[in-house]
């Protein structure tokens, strides 16, 4: 399975990140377009500037709570769907998994 990182394509700064989740999703999208395999993992703090919850995260104050429900909308309009990696969690993170893409089926062929 494919991934990439903060170091692969231009993404905002952690400073930048709680005002500019869009700025977030669109280094994600440009990420995922230039992805050219059937799936991908995310780190779960990239992820999560580009989709924060409402809700605080109660387990870290560096970055918000993931909102999986608007992350799925998101990446389900651009043919991905999306689940949290637990088993690629590295020990102790089991709350802060990377997130995989997995490229939809297309539907014209």
């Amino acid at each position: 399975m494919g991934s990439f990182h903060s170091h692969d394509h231009a993404q905002p700064t952690a400073a930048q990140a709680p005002r500019d989740a869009q700025a977030w999703q669109s280094a994600l999208d440009l990420a995922l377009a230039a992805h050219g395999g059937p799936n991908a993992l995310a780190h779960y703090p990239h992820v999560a500037f580009a989709f924060p919850a409402s809700s605080p995260n109660p387990y870290t104050l560096d970055f918000p709570l993931l909102d999986y429900r608007e992350l799925k909308e998101w990446a389900s309009s651009r043919g991905w769907r999306v689940r949290p990696a637990l088993e690629r969690a590295p020990a102790g993170e089991k709350y802060r998994p990377p997130v995989c893409f997995s490229r939809l089926p297309n539907r014209y062929h």
